[in-house]
């Protein structure tokens, strides 16, 4: 039950801190825009909590605030960098989409980690270093194609990379199987690459079927591809009022709520503990980040190749 509670206070604080960052933005306290993940915080901590987080690189997408939490579980760091402050994790350069931390990347590109998370695998491959690097990506990115000679040659060069899709059926406003012939699997089966799968948006069921595709790649030090279905009761971005989705389609997927499943397996006072405790750091994380300084103009160029 404790590892619930565990399990439950992670993935409370990423649906927080995104709610947080919301209201934030619709009081005009935070420019520019952002990408919630909200609905899909299953899938970064069953797969961030089962890799080894000091031999295993990370990327991720535009929508990386999960991802980062489910590493960090500090709030403070990322709301700062979204805010353009001094203490965010990378001084406020990145932003929301844009961070680097030890084993972690992201950039804002659809699908654009993608070669250079396959890059990373092939030089994990000719130094004989240990470790994998799984990579997220949306649905969106499965059009794109540098994802795809990326599948290509993962699979030539046989290089140690967990391919993970989170589709949550829309790229942007269009629903994904207007625009995408076939199905992902057949696609994945052409390159010779393992596909496994999970249709049910819950975090035992994705533990499962994601230890089962890292053991693989680890093991014979070759690329797997794993998709998991879900979906984002945000929209898009912060300005995405979610117009293109009917009514029923969100009240459906409400019922499904991962949350909700693991809430179900705590006690309620446990639960209303934990909220309330989370809810206390996020608002103390955005307090702090906001009240922060800007960086210092001096540091501009700080890691920037010449």
């Amino acid at each position: 039950m404790k590892n619930k509670n565990n399990i439950y206070k992670s993935l409370y604080l990423i649906r927080s801190f995104e709610q947080t960052l919301e209201t934030y933005f619709s009081k005009g306290q935070i420019r520019g825009t952002t990408h919630g993940c909200i609905g899909q915080e299953v899938i970064a901590v069953a797969a961030i909590n089962n890799i080894n987080i000091e031999q295993d690189w990370i990327t991720s997408n535009h929508r990386c605030h999960g991802h980062f939490l489910a590493i960090t579980n500090d709030p403070l760091v990322l709301a700062a960098e979204i805010m353009g402050k001094n203490i965010g994790v990378l001084n406020g350069r990145g932003a929301s989409q844009h961070i680097r931390l030890k084993h972690f990347l992201t950039n804002g590109i659809t699908g654009g980690m993608i070669p250079i998370a396959c890059g990373l695998a092939l030089s994990k491959k000719l130094k004989n270093e240990p470790g994998i690097v799984l990579a997220f990506l949306g649905d969106g990115a499965m059009n794109e194609g540098y994802v795809m000679e990326s599948l290509n040659l993962a699979s030539i060069y046989h290089v140690p990379i967990l391919f993970l899709l989170e589709n949550n059926m829309y790229a942007m406003s269009t629903r994904s199987a207007n625009v995408t012939a076939g199905n992902y699997q057949k696609r994945i089966d052409s390159y010779d690459i393992p596909y496994f799968e999970t249709k049910d948006n819950d975090y035992f069921t994705i533990k499962k079927t994601f230890q089962e595709a890292y053991k693989f790649v680890k093991s014979q030090t070759k690329p797997a591809f794993m998709e998991c279905k879900t979906f984002r009761f945000c929209g898009h971005s912060k300005s995405d009022k979610k117009e293109y989705m009917s009514q029923q389609e969100i009240q459906k997927w409400n019922l499904e709520d991962p949350l909700l499943k693991i809430r179900k397996d705590i006690s309620e006072e446990e639960a209303i503990k934990i909220e309330e405790e989370v809810k206390t750091i996020v608002k103390e994380a955005f307090q702090t980040a906001s009240s922060s300084s800007p960086p210092d103009p001096t540091i501009i160029l700080k890691h920037v190749a010449n």
